[in-house]
């Protein structure tokens, strides 16, 4: 018995010498380990640049950061932070974006020339059943009492800014993206209105006189910003008398259909030409 308590003993003591200078060593130079890491040094608002001067290097503890901190500048500046920061707070892809896409930043960033103004969203048809993005070319269609519709010179091509629901939030994301909406489908409601873009104040009149219309949203081009320069510019041709030609697309139920006039480039190739024609004949 007397050897038996001897021997748990030994056995205690040898485990309190490992303790101490086994495992207590190693967990304190676990702890003492540093790394440096990229903070914020300001507050910022959203929607802001981040800039080289906003950041501050520092060493902390490893243990117990989370495994998807970013710590490379460079990838950190020169994008914008999705939500409001504060000093101190580091950073991940999450707080991150490569574009400008709050609904506050868009319009701080509107050019000399161009305001914005918001339009009713009447019904699930007219907004293009809900499918409107941010930054999306569109035609603006006025069908007034008489049922008389019209494309306006004025709003031939405009860019949507944003949309928003009936409940006040707005949709400026873009599908795909770190911080795009993602509200459960039963939460989130239809656009109320539509924010337009505008590059003359002729376009913000006739918008304002077409409010008491029934508008309709006709789509345009997505994602092609060559196409999309190439529309605003036409809009803008229109509006300073800069275009060869500028016309109003006027279609009432109860007139004759009129046929554009276009210019197609005439066939040339008979391998090509409609079966059965003059051109088909010669080329046989």
């Amino acid at each position: 018995m007397l050897k038996n308590r001897t021997l748990i003993g030994i056995i205690l003591i040898v485990a309190a010498i490992g303790l101490c200078f086994g495992i207590s060593p190693l967990f304190n130079t676990i702890l003492a380990s540093k790394t440096t890491i990229i903070r914020l040094k300001q507050d910022i608002p959203q929607g802001v640049q981040i800039t080289g001067s906003m950041l501050e290097a520092v060493e902390v503890g490893s243990m117990n950061l989370p495994t998807d901190m970013q710590n490379d500048p460079k990838k950190i500046i020169g994008k914008y932070s999705v939500t409001a920061m504060f000093a101190g707070d580091s950073f991940n892809d999450k707080k991150l974006s490569d574009t400008i896409d709050t609904s506050d930043s868009l319009l701080r960033q509107l050019k000399p020339n161009e305001t914005a103004m918001s339009v009713t969203v009447k019904s699930l048809a007219n907004g293009l059943s809900g499918k409107l993005q941010q930054g999306d070319i569109i035609q603006i269609v006025s069908v007034d009492e008489d049922d008389k519709a019209q494309i306006y010179e004025e709003l031939q091509y405009v860019e949507v800014l944003a949309t928003t629901s009936d409940k006040g939030s707005d949709n400026t994301y873009k599908d795909g993206e770190v911080n795009a909406d993602t509200e459960d489908e039963e939460d989130q409601s239809l656009y109320a209105t539509v924010t337009i873009i505008l590059q003359d104040r002729a376009q913000a009149l006739r918008l304002a006189e077409c409010e008491n219309t029934s508008l309709h949203a006709i789509f345009v081009c997505r994602g092609d910003d060559e196409y999309k320069q190439k529309c605003l510019k036409a809009q803008l041709d229109l509006l300073t008398g800069d275009a060869d030609e500028t016309s109003e697309s006027t279609y009432e139920a109860d007139t004759e259909e009129v046929q554009p006039d276009m210019n197609i480039p005439e066939n040339k190739n008979p391998n090509n030409a409609p079966a059965g024609s003059e051109e088909a004949a010669h080329g046989a």
